[in-house]
């Protein structure tokens, strides 16, 4: 394996707000086309390490390296489009007004820039995507007027717009029953073994995790598990973890 197919590095990482220490000592890798589940209890760190790993919160010891490139400040943007980030969402506003394909055009412009107009390749990648999470029929709906399950999608397909190659997702599946959340992950998969999308989601439901991800990193400030979601130990590590 080259440094390349580790996508994530992460050596000795520790990261605080202010006086709290939020991770201690974190050893991780990512390797090209994983399908990672992190678990861990409320406050435990989750969500501090995938803003570690796209770099909206700077360890204060530690190396961060992605697609075997080290960053010693910010990540360069060449770097940083590869990544992509679906953060934890309530339903958004029926009476938003944008609607699906202009959800998923934003992806574009991430990768393009801002004060660049979309191209015609721009337009044609936004619809690929939508017909990838299989959403393109509701390209013209305002987003506010889908189920949860459903802006998911859209919000992951503005993901693949931009053509990130990692996908991080944090408690997205949180608001919606177990239904959606099922159909949610069987498109991750997916994704993950279709088109080699390497994926690392946060996630409450430790039972769908280990039905999808082929590992399973359990944190509680410092790593307590990180190894096939099938070892037998790891129902041990999460019983001693979460109780």
């Amino acid at each position: 394996m080259t440094s390349e197919d580790i996508v994530v590095c992460m050596k000795d990482i520790s990261v605080a707000y202010g006086n709290f220490a939020a991770l201690y000592d974190i050893n991780v890798d990512v390797n090209r086309g994983d399908f990672v589940g992190i678990c861990g209890p409320n406050g435990s760190g989750k969500t501090t390490l995938l803003k570690a790993i796209i770099g909206l919160m700077k360890p204060i010891t530690g190396a961060l390296a992605l697609f075997g490139e080290k960053i010693e400040d910010n990540i360069p943007k060449e770097l940083r489009y590869r990544l992509a980030y679906v953060p934890q969402i309530t339903d958004i506003d029926r009476n938003f007004p944008a609607r699906v394909i202009d959800v998923v055009e934003m992806g574009r412009y991430a990768k393009a820039g801002l004060a660049k107009p979309l191209k015609k390749e721009d337009k044609e990648k936004a619809m690929d995507a939508l017909r990838l999470v299989e959403m393109d029929y509701m390209a013209e709906r305002p987003i506010g007027h889908l189920s949860g399950g459903q802006q998911q999608r859209v919000l992951i397909a503005q993901a693949l717009a931009s053509e990130a190659e990692v996908l991080l997702l944090d408690e997205f599946t949180s608001a919606l029953d177990i239904h959606m959340t099922e159909e949610v992950m069987e498109l991750l998969d997916f994704l993950n073994h279709t088109h080699e999308i390497t994926i690392v989601t946060v996630g409450h439901n430790l039972e769908i995790l280990k039905a999808y991800c082929n590992r399973i990193i359990c944190i509680n400030k410092i790593i307590a598990f990180d190894g096939s979601s099938k070892d037998p130990k790891l129902d041990e590590v999460i019983n001693r973890v979460f109780h």
